[in-house]
C-alpha cells in the first residue's frame, strides 16, 4: 500500500477514536447524572480569584476574592457546563 493511503487511514482511525471515546464518555456522565445517586457523579473545587486592575499611569493593582466552591463533573471531558475534576484540581487559581 501507498504511505498516503496508510496515513489517511492512520489519521481516520485516530479521529474516529477520539469521537467514541467523548460519545462514551458522556453517556457514562449522562447516566451517572440521571441515577438516583447523581450527586455522586460531581465533585466540588475551591477556587481563588484574583482581580487584575489596570491604572491609567500603566500600573496593575491586584484584588483578591475570597474562595469560592465550584462544582466539577467526574469526566474526560466537559458535559453538561460542568468542568471536569482532574482539570478543575489543577487550576484553583483564576487570574480575570
Amino acid at each position: 500500500m501507498q504511505a498516503s493511503i496508510i496515513a489517511k487511514r492512520v489519521v481516520l482511525t485516530a479521529i474516529l477514536a477520539i469521537v467514541l471515546l467523548y460519545v462514551g464518555d458522556y453517556g457514562w456522565a449522562h447516566h451517572k447524572m440521571s441515577g438516583p445517586n447523581s450527586a455522586a457523579a460531581l465533585g466540588s473545587v475551591e477556587v481563588h480569584k484574583i482581580w487584575e486592575v489596570p491604572h491609567k499611569d500603566g500600573r496593575e493593582e491586584f484584588s483578591f476574592d475570597p474562595p469560592q466552591t465550584e462544582a466539577c463533573l467526574h469526566s474526560i471531558f466537559p458535559h453538561f457546563g460542568y468542568t471536569p475534576c482532574w482539570y478543575a484540581v489543577r487550576h484553583t487559581t483564576q487570574q480575570e
